[in-house]
């Protein structure tokens, strides 16, 4: 028999459950899952993504816990397999990672779920093949995810992964962290053409810090603020990622002669 009772500790997790129908299923979330804005109230919250609460998980009962490896601890989910709950731990690095995680956790909440998660895997397997397919034009870029301090990411990460299919270079692309922490005079040297700053984990916001941000980079610098949300969840939101490149393509797009 399929899991009824489920448990999703990452946000961008819950939001696919949520849209390919399983939200009966679940019985707790984390306090940063709110998406589908609205669709969630009511529903149990057990702590943070790096604090739940494994105690009130376990009094709920689940069948089954979803969590992710870079968002949350090794040492929760080595708590819940202890206990005897089934966990499906998943860490796409690629955007071409994400349909099969997605039809997985389809099959595991079993029922009409299932027939979901596989029209939407599909459905970003459409998407990443038209991108693919289409010429882009080269980009060097910077994405910044922190400050205080800086912090960017190289391309052993879903976003830059993402982002090259849009015709990105990342400048710190070869460095041995996932999230290098770096200085905004190393940036420069580095030669970026595009500095791009996203409104999560840190909330870089453009009426608020594009001046500043002119300032440090240099004037000659394309700053472009995006939705942090679209660049590093994966799932449902990679369709809305996709389609954020599609988009930044035509931003960074030459001129018409």
């Amino acid at each position: 028999m399929p899991p009824r009772r489920v448990v999703s500790l990452c946000p961008s997790i819950t939001e696919t459950l949520v849209e390919i129908g399983a939200r009966d299923r679940l019985v707790a979330a984390t306090r940063y899952c709110t998406r589908p804005n609205g669709v969630l109230r009511g529903l149990a919250r057990i702590g943070g993504t790096k604090d739940p609460d494994v105690g009130r998980i376990l009094e709920l009962a689940p069948d089954l816990v979803f969590v992710n490896e870079e968002e949350n601890r090794r040492q929760d989910v080595e708590a819940l397999r202890s206990a005897g709950v089934a966990v499906d731990v998943s860490f796409p690095r690629r955007v071409a990672d994400v349909p099969s995680d997605v039809r997985r956790w389809g099959a595991l909440v079993g029922g009409e779920p299932a027939g979901e998660a596989a029209r939407l895997a599909a459905s970003i397997e459409s998407g990443l093949a038209a991108l693919c397919d289409a010429p882009a034009r080269a980009f060097r870029y910077v994405y910044w995810i922190w400050r205080d301090p800086w912090m960017t990411v190289s391309d052993d990460t879903y976003v830059a992964d993402l982002l090259s299919l849009a015709g990105g270079t990342n400048v710190f692309g070869p460095e041995s962290a996932r999230y290098p922490v770096t200085t905004p005079e190393d940036a420069r040297r580095r030669r970026p053409e595009a500095h791009l700053f996203p409104d999560e984990p840190y909330a870089f916001r453009e009426a608020r810090h594009a001046s500043e941000m002119s300032e440090l980079f240099g004037r000659a610098a394309r700053l472009l603020f995006v939705a942090g949300d679209d660049c590093c969840w994966h799932g449902f939101r990679t369709l809305a990622g996709l389609e954020a490149m599609r988009e930044l393509r035509e931003r960074l797009a030459p001129p018409v002669q």
